[in-house]
């Protein structure tokens, strides 16, 4: 699929606000409502579009330790099946597969600290992590500070 500029153009106000209406993107684009509907579903279709999500205020629920763990996983040829794993675990955000001297970088939440070294005692070394190391995170701001800027 070909991303145009209208397309760029509709993945950035999707981005500032995944809220928007066709009808509010098709006035800022001085399009028609359908263009932007069918524009829109066919990159849903084809993946470019993977879905919406709500930026929670974490603190707000009670969610006050961030943190970054980066780990191995025991056996280096697990790393795709740990890393699904990873991702079922309770308040976990993010996993990604990085280089480096740990193969793991997984971003979770928790209550505090105590709590947080529980998930990672119970739920993340026995599905096969080591190594761990623990970043915590001291002032978060947003998830996303602004929509990308599509080349």
């Amino acid at each position: 699929m070909k991303i145009d500029n209208i397309n760029k153009q509709i993945i950035f106000l999707l981005q500032k606000d995944a809220r928007i209406t066709f009808k509010e993107i098709a006035t800022e684009l001085k399009r028609s409502e359908t263009t932007v509907r069918d524009r829109i579903k066919a990159m849903e279709r084809v993946g470019i579009i993977q879905g919406y999500t709500a930026l929670i205020d974490k603190t707000a629920l009670g969610l006050n330790f961030f943190a970054m763990i980066f780990a191995n996983p025991v056996s280096s040829s697990d790393l795709d099946l740990i890393t699904e794993k990873v991702k079922k675990v309770k308040n976990v955000l993010r996993v990604y597969q990085i280089s480096g001297n740990k193969r793991l970088a997984i971003f979770l939440v928790a209550p505090s600290y105590k709590e947080l070294k529980e998930i990672i005692r119970l739920q993340l070394l026995p599905i096969g992590l080591k190594d761990e190391e623990i970043v915590s995170v001291l002032e978060a701001d947003r998830e996303f500070i602004s929509p990308l800027e599509i080349p």
